[in-house]
């Protein structure tokens, strides 16, 4: 049986992936089967049935844990209650006076989501495009995939999002800079996704009148509590900041608090707003989607849990670099393995950017470290991406009816053109 223990790190975790694909193919639920996959990788990495009972708590019971079931708890309770209000539908119904284009409007409101670096996010903009979308003859396939496309296309460089936050601080790159060097990824995955999911989607041809005023009020409106939550979370988090410049206590609050603090404000207002009764509420908080949602988030802990315990990463990490594999190939295949396994750009950054800047600290790569940054940060996204441990990925195939082996088939084309493009710029930011 030792043999079983000494093979490479990384085809143990490719043979755990497989075995967690089988068990979801076979219906199991991917809480469930995520949950069966971190034991035997915890079993397989040396760790005692007990550690691994230690490390299965730990991760239920962790700060980062709760803090995560809270995000998603009221991202879908606001979610609910929108669509159970019907704010959702007069929301989209006092946006039609205002643009006609649905591809223009299947793309904006995910996009709008996009720039609040929640948990799960992608499933507070997929009612949105379930409603836009009714209208046209449109597979949950490509619904799911439309919504998860531009959900997380800011995530190059806005500096909301913590793995951008981190990757500076590791790198020393100026702030400022790296937003420079990596906007331009942006603009380019939207293109992507235009022309790979929304060209095909017809567009009602007949000139719109210029709204009328009230309509437009109605809108906003309507759209308040999104505003409250993206606009709530960037005045929260700037007056904690700004107190904790003079205020020491105020420096050790959670980043999460003004988010949490936005969504709390927002829920309440919809409830006052549409005057739902107890009942209502009752009906949202018993909903089997939200219960179903919350055990799928913690068969993701769990894994990540276990796979930090069990120190997989870094004997994969040394499994690379004393195989005397090159460094470019680390720079791509650390980051993209990593951000695949955990779902998490913030995880991929943390645990790959300190052994990726170290190695090429001493080597000629130095002079280059923007672009060698941009390709690390843009492989690991690219594994996010595709990571079928994504809370949003898993989220939307949840709420459009959808299944991973369906999305992978259409989300690996544009994902390869985006890569193209990453690839791009690492060359342009090695010139300049």
């Amino acid at each position: 049986m030792d043999f079983l223990f000494n093979i490479s790190p990384l085809v143990k975790l490719a043979l755990i992936f497989v075995l967690i694909i089988v068990l979801i193919r076979q219906k199991l639920s991917l809480g469930a089967a995520l949950t069966m996959g971190a034991i035997i990788l915890g079993l397989w990495f040396h760790l005692s049935p007990f550690k691994v009972c230690v490390s299965v708590i730990n991760s239920l019971t962790s700060i980062e844990t709760i803090i995560l079931f809270l995000v998603i708890t009221l991202i879908l309770v606001l979610s609910h209650s929108l669509e159970t209000s019907g704010q959702m539908r007069r929301l989209l119904n006092s946006f039609e006076g205002i643009s006609r284009n649905t591809r223009l409007n299947l793309a904006l409101f995910p996009a709008i989501i996009g720039l609040l670096p929640m948990p799960g996010g992608a499933v507070f903009s997929a009612p949105m495009v379930y409603e836009i979308s009714r209208k046209e003859d449109l597979s949950a396939r490509r619904k799911a995939l439309i919504n998860y496309w531009f959900r997380h296309i800011w995530e190059f460089f806005w500096p909301l999002y913590p793995g951008v936050i981190l990757t500076c601080a590791l790198s020393g790159i100026d702030m400022g800079t790296f937003i420079l060097i990596q906007f331009p990824l942006t603009p380019f995955m939207a293109c992507v996704g235009y022309f790979t999911l929304l060209r095909s989607v017809p567009v009602q041809k007949e000139s719109a009148p210029r709204p009328p005023i009230g309509d437009r009020r109605r809108f906003l409106v309507e759209l308040l509590p999104i505003l409250i939550v993206v606009g709530g979370a960037i005045i929260f988090g700037t007056v904690i900041y700004l107190i904790g410049n003079v205020w020491a206590p105020f420096k050790e609050v959670r980043k999460e608090i003004p988010l949490i603090t936005a969504l709390i404000t927002s829920v309440f207002w919809v409830w006052r707003y549409n005057r739902m009764t107890v009942m209502d509420i009752k009906a949202i908080f018993l909903n089997k989607s939200l219960l179903s949602m919350l055990f799928m988030i913690a068969g993701i802990m769990i894994f990540q849990g276990v796979l930090k315990d069990s120190h997989a990463v870094s004997e994969i990490s040394q499994s690379l670099t004393s195989a005397r594999v090159p460094v470019i190939l680390v720079i791509v295949i650390l980051p993209f393995l990593v951000g695949t396994v955990t779902g998490i750009s913030v995880a991929f950054v943390g645990a790959t950017f300190p052994i990726i800047f170290s190695l090429i600290a001493d080597t000629p790569m130095a002079d280059q470290l923007h672009a060698y940054t941009v390709l690390a940060f843009c492989s690991g996204y690219l594994g996010v991406l595709l990571s079928p441990l994504h809370v949003c990925l898993v989220l939307t195939c949840e709420y459009f009816h959808t299944t991973l082996m369906q999305i992978y088939r259409r989300l690996l084309f544009p994902s390869a053109i985006l890569a193209g493009g990453a690839l791009l710029s690492f060359w342009i930011n090695r010139l300049l």
